[in-house]
């Protein structure tokens, strides 16, 4: 390749310095991740002075305060916090890439990994990602917080998570995701049930009966456009937030609900039992995915991703079935 003058003056130019460390980033991106000076020491396996030190320099060379910081409340990004924020997380990824480029050794993929759960899924999930993150990469600390998706997602916006757990019902078509395992919609029924031995019911065959309706937003509305679908208006005697008081109420013969497949146990936590019955005509498969924003995963996060999609094997067990596909 052939190299003009002035193109090699403007390649020999010096790059512009930036007046602040990575390290100095590194600091920062955990204050703001933990939400304070001593929770990001614990983070980085350092001392809360030498991070509050850290954090004073940057503030200092770039002429702004990052963080409000209060001892009852630790620590809250100002508004040129988060304007920087996305920004260093671009810039403490690419630093990451660098490195990896020339080689990558698990000794080196450090850091917190934030990871939200919806309640249905946490037990199936969680644990067992806990400890394949745990043998894999002792250096990554796997923080996770369960809930509803719609305040998960919130908190994925405000840079408070990196990953979510759902099912693909709720989750939005521009986030990126993989596939962990797949499940679908069955009719549970207390045992004692006349249809409880069938091989297959239609919904039409409980109309006429009370319905425990599972009050959370993706499995209410999934199970409702179901029902509609197949003509049939539910009479819902019951309705909870709570998957294991849904089973119980079912269990205790108050009526029959409509919950993804699992492959446990049938008893219910006071020693009923319930069974699940397949659905005539079939519905849909419902994949559940593994999910964050676009763009350049750091590689803390790369190597969650990367457990998470072998344990798609145990979780399909756990669901009745199994697949592992990445959506671009």
């Amino acid at each position: 390749m052939n190299v003009s003058d002035a193109d090699f003056e403007e390649l020999a130019q010096p790059a512009p310095s930036m007046r602040f460390t990575l390290r100095q980033l590194e600091c920062f991106l955990a204050i703001a991740e933990q939400g304070s000076i001593s929770g990001a020491a614990e983070a980085l396996r350092s001392s809360d002075s030498s991070i509050a030190d850290a954090l004073s320099a940057m503030e200092r060379s770039l002429g702004a305060k990052l963080f409000y910081r209060q001892r009852s409340r630790g620590a809250s990004l100002t508004s040129d916090g988060l304007t920087i924020l996305p920004i260093a997380r671009k810039m403490l990824a690419d630093g990451a890439e660098l490195t990896a480029a020339v080689g990558r050794d698990v000794r080196t993929i450090v850091g917190p990994v934030r990871i939200g759960c919806v309640g249905t899924l946490a037990s199936l999930i969680l644990p067992g990602l806990l400890v394949e993150v745990s043998r894999q990469h002792p250096g990554i600390q796997l923080d996770y917080h369960t809930g509803d998706y719609d305040s998960m997602f919130e908190m994925m916006q405000k840079a408070e998570l990196d990953l979510i757990v759902a099912f693909d019902i709720d989750i939005e078509p521009e986030l990126k995701s993989v596939a962990l395992a797949e499940t679908q919609a069955m009719l549970v029924l207390a045992a004692d049930h006349p249809l409880a031995d069938r091989e297959e019911v239609e919904l039409s065959e409980v109309a006429d009966d009370p319905m425990v309706l599972l009050d959370i937003r993706s499995s209410r509305t999934h199970t409702l456009e179901l029902m509609s679908a197949r003509g049939v208006k539910p009479r819902i005697g019951h309705r909870t937030t709570d998957y294991e008081l849904c089973r119980a109420l079912v269990g205790r013969g108050l009526g029959y609900t409509l919950l993804m497949r699992r492959a446990g146990s049938r008893a219910t936590w006071d020693g009923r039992q319930v069974v699940y019955v397949p659905i005539r005509p079939r519905p849909r498969t419902v994949e559940i995915q593994l999910a964050w924003l676009p763009g350049a995963l750091p590689p803390r996060v790369e190597a969650v991703v990367q457990c998470a999609q072998e344990l798609g094997e145990q979780i399909g067990q756990a669901m009745g079935t199994t697949t592992s596909t990445e959506k671009p």
